[in-house]
């Protein structure tokens, strides 16, 4: 078994080459790994990571629970747990006031919890049409705490101001495949990534619907499953099969592929959630290799 996941690696290092050679202005620096809390615990399939002030929460799906970490430079500890009951956390978000928004794979609600582990319940949009359904595959919270909500059933971002009030709604493209995350920028610009495409498409401020925003990377990224942006308005794309990450510049240009497949420090094993810190901290949870990852990123 052992042979055969090294061939696979092997394989995936070779395939990816040019694009990893072609784009090394953005390098990623291995940090340190996360396994486990206090107590020894370890990580189960962690699917989701938010990352906050000095602090990154961990979605240890597998066990039905959260785990919070505090880190400082390349140090990080473990400091509490939130048992979920049969919850099964996935995508996290922190809003402003430190509260923690997570979605529950299993009942498909976005659920809150505030700063102090007081679960205050599921999120209920007001406002919406007393027939609409809302399954949520992923969801945002922007720097006003205004709520983007990915709703796979009426295939449309759905957009709830801080109170929760519906404010608006884009449908998603009709020319796709399967949208799985959203990101959204310092403008407000709202990003969607077509997964089984590998195309990504954009809403600038107040528009009505999506445009193209890239071709399809198929040639960059397998299965891009999660999404992100930094403060630079750079796109990280998590090949969620493929095991590594694609980058997109703010013009919607290759910036090539990084990371690959692996067990090591470095290797990810079918990635999910990304996030990146106030501080340029980013961390990946590799959910099966029952771990998360944080990388330091340097643009040269």
């Amino acid at each position: 078994m052992r042979r055969t996941y090294v061939a696979i690696a092997a394989l995936a290092l070779f395939l990816w080459m040019p694009q990893i050679a072609g784009a090394a202005e953005y390098g990623f620096k291995w940090v340190t790994s996360i396994y486990a809390d206090a107590d020894g615990i370890g990580l189960k399939r962690p699917e989701g990571v938010a990352c906050g002030e000095k602090r990154v929460v961990v979605a240890d799906t597998g066990n039905r629970r959260l785990v919070r970490y505090g880190y400082d430079g390349d140090e990080v500890s473990a400091e509490r747990v939130f048992p979920l009951g049969k919850s099964s956390p996935t995508v996290l978000q922190f809003n402003s006031k430190g509260d923690l928004y997570f979605l529950d794979g299993r009942d498909r609600r976005i659920v809150v919890l505030k700063a102090s582990g007081e679960r205050v319940g599921s999120l209920n949009p007001k406002s919406m049409p007393s027939s609409k359904e809302i399954v949520p595959k992923s969801f945002r919270i922007d720097g006003d705490d205004n709520i983007y909500i990915l709703d796979i059933f009426s295939q449309q971002v759905i957009i709830l101001d801080p109170d929760w009030q519906l404010s608006r709604t884009i449908p998603l493209p009709k020319d796709r495949g399967f949208f799985s995350d959203l990101a959204i920028d310092r403008q407000g610009k709202i990003y969607v990534v077509d997964s089984v495409e590998a195309v990504v498409h954009v809403a600038v401020k107040g528009a009505e619907t999506f445009t193209r925003f890239t071709e399809s990377m198929k040639e960059l990224v397998n299965f891009p499953a999660r999404l992100t942006i930094d403060a630079q308005g750079v796109l990280y794309l998590v090949d969620q099969n493929g095991s590594g990450l694609g980058l997109v510049a703010p013009d919607g240009a290759s910036l090539g592929r990084r990371l690959g497949l692996g067990w090591n420090k470095s290797g990810l094993y079918y990635p999910s959630q990304i996030c990146i810190s106030a501080g340029g901290n980013v961390f990946i949870a590799d959910r099966n290799n029952n771990r998360v990852q944080m990388f330091t990123v340097s643009a040269d």
